[in-house]
């Protein structure tokens, strides 16, 4: 035996538990260290995403009772059932459920079963071979457009809309917020999401800094800059908001009374007091019904337009203005540009 074998075969192997180590009794000295890092669970996924989940799983629990089977844990039998009910459905439009709510279907049911304890029934493998097939069955009725994307021509029409607007307060903040999300690229929950402290005016261009993002999570160092030289930028609609709101902290942009004189309260749900809730600002839906109001208003067609068009229109106008894919990329916060092929239109 040459040297080399024998000292492996010497070697201490390591071992694999087959669980953890568990005390008999733990003091109940370390009961609220242990909650405390528990209630960090919370944060894991976002918000939108577990409401998400919730919906979700509230459908295939509704499956389950119908049926009389066993939803958290569920037999794979009874998830792969549940697809095949969910792909047969058909919406108002006339389109079936797509491939993607399919899988946010099957990731609300994995999420629960994990945070439960038990193993997840939709790593079956018959489960994922049928999430493969459907994916390459071209029979399916979906909706086959996305949301148009707004660019300059578009946003113009918007914006002369939104000079009509009667109520000086609230003209001025959707001049703001239609030009930062196309000017920026920003998705609809960063633009609800954004606080007057991450924006900056520098010399010759707006910073926007971004604490967190879809591509972002973590909360790494993130930020656009947006030049004033570029058309539409947005960068005096900004500096015209912030003048006649006279908002300092807290949430850039601010929801309006129904007479268009003021702000309405401002308020953040106190994690102390379970009655208190978030108020006084905008939320990622009221995004895409300004965009949707201001696109039926200028006679654009409001099915074919959203927040989204916002997005796609920035990747779009920066290609067409010959900007190079890590440009474009440093502008909308993309990690891998094989992602801008579904934004990127021909010239």
């Amino acid at each position: 035996m040459s040297q080399s074998r024998y000292l492996a075969k010497q070697a201490p192997q390591p071992q694999v538990p087959d669980q953890y180590y568990s005390e008999q009794n733990l003091p109940a000295s370390i009961l609220s260290d242990f909650q405390q890092a528990a209630a960090e669970t919370e944060f894991e996924v976002t918000a939108n995403t577990r409401r998400s989940y919730q919906t979700s799983f509230a459908i295939f629990q509704g499956y389950c009772e119908h049926h009389g089977i066993n939803a958290l844990p569920a037999d794979p039998r009874a998830v792969i059932s549940f697809i095949g009910q969910q792909k047969e459905l058909f919406q108002e439009n006339g389109c079936q459920l797509s491939r993607q709510t399919l899988t946010t279907r099957l990731a609300a049911i994995r999420h629960y079963h994990i945070e439960a304890g038990f193993k997840s029934p939709t790593d079956h493998p018959m489960l994922l071979r049928i999430m493969r097939g459907l994916s390459r069955n071209h029979y399916r009725v979906q909706a086959d457009y996305d949301q148009q994307p707004i660019m300059y021509h578009e946003l113009a029409m918007l914006l002369e809309c939104v000079d009509k607007q009667k109520h000086p307060l609230l003209a001025c903040r959707d001049r703001a917020l239609l030009t930062l999300g196309f000017q920026g690229g920003f998705r609809r929950s960063e633009l609800a999401g954004m606080q007057v402290q991450h924006v900056s005016f520098l010399r010759d261009k707006l910073r926007v800094r971004l604490p967190y993002s879809k591509s972002n999570q973590a909360g790494q160092k993130e930020w656009k800059d947006l030049p004033f030289a570029e058309p539409m930028a947005c960068g005096e609609f900004i500096k015209a908001w912030l003048d006649i709101s006279q908002i300092t902290s807290g949430h850039l942009f601010r929801s309006i009374s129904r007479d268009g004189q003021q702000l309405r309260p401002y308020q953040l749900k106190d994690a102390t007091d379970p009655a208190s809730r978030n108020s006084g600002f905008l939320n990622g839906d009221d995004v895409y019904r300004t965009v949707r109001k201001y696109c039926k208003q200028a006679g654009l067609g409001e099915q074919w337009f959203g927040a989204h068009s916002l997005r796609s229109g920035c990747v779009t106008q920066l290609h067409e203005n010959d900007k190079d894919t890590l440009y474009i990329m440093g502008r909308t916060g993309h990690t891998d540009p094989r992602s801008l092929r579904h934004y990127l239109k021909p010239k």
